[in-house]
């Protein structure tokens, strides 16, 4: 920054500095720079010092009132947040981990899927049987609702052993599926508590906002806070006799 660039930028300061100072003590030029006249500003600035100072504080303590209140409320609902999607976790299974195939009948985790169909795991009745003039085995899946499903397999491409060991395959994440959905019941219902538990643990928001209500309440009728507005009024008043003109 060039000498022209920084004597532009000292008159600009000086400038607004004499408007604050004619604003901040009204009535002349006078009153609001002449020597003669700096007790009367000093009577009249320490006044406003104080109510700023005592607002100053009132509003660091809300302040921090409020930011306690604000974290406890985060942390509920971030508590909250994490019970309900473990809930959610749990309730949505999907197909699970892919375990075998076979012809057009694939076993994941929690399904049986034969020919773009879902068929669920959970109660399947399963049965291997094998023709007894071709050379053909079938595996019947037949879930609780009634639904049958009978999966065709040609001996010429798929030995009957592997078909039947296949279907025991089945049988076996059938029983797997029984005992997990067992475990994922009870876990639901621990999840469930555990949700319900969250909600209503608001303590800490209810004794944050409290504590911000008293804060608020005591600092809006503060007596210092008074006795300081008081002694700015008559400073106020002071002026005003002085020069004509109130200040604000």
């Amino acid at each position: 920054m060039g000498v022209v660039e920084l004597v532009g930028v000292a008159l600009i300061g000086g400038a607004v500095w004499a408007v604050w100072q004619l604003v901040h003590y009204p009535g002349s030029w006078s009153f609001a720079f002449a020597p003669v006249h700096k007790p009367d500003r000093e009577d009249l600035a320490r006044p406003r010092a104080s109510v700023s100072k005592v607002r100053g504080r009132a509003r660091q303590e809300v302040s921090g009132a409020q930011g306690r209140l604000t974290r406890a409320e985060q942390a509920y609902e971030k508590q909250t947040e994490l019970a309900l999607r473990e809930l959610e976790r749990l309730r949505r299974t999907g197909r699970g981990a892919f375990a075998a195939e076979l012809g057009k009948v694939s076993l994941y985790e929690h399904v049986a899927i034969f020919e773009e169909q879902e068929i669920p795991l959970a109660g399947l009745a399963v049965q291997f049987d094998a023709a007894r003039s071709a050379s053909t085995t079938y595996i019947y899946l037949r879930s609780p609702s009634g639904l049958a499903e009978l999966a065709e397999f040609d001996g010429a491409e798929f030995p009957e052993e592997d078909v039947r060991r296949f279907s025991v395959r089945i049988e076996k994440a059938v029983s797997v599926e029984k005992e997990f959905l067992r475990q994922r019941a009870e876990a639901i219902r621990e999840a469930e508590a555990g949700l319900e538990e969250a909600r209503a643990d608001t303590a800490a928001m209810d004794t944050a906002r409290a504590a911000l209500e008293e804060v608020t309440a005591r600092h809006e009728n503060s007596a210092e806070l008074r006795k300081a507005l008081a002694e700015r009024e008559a400073a106020f008043d002071r002026w005003e006799a002085l020069t004509g003109r109130r200040p604000s």
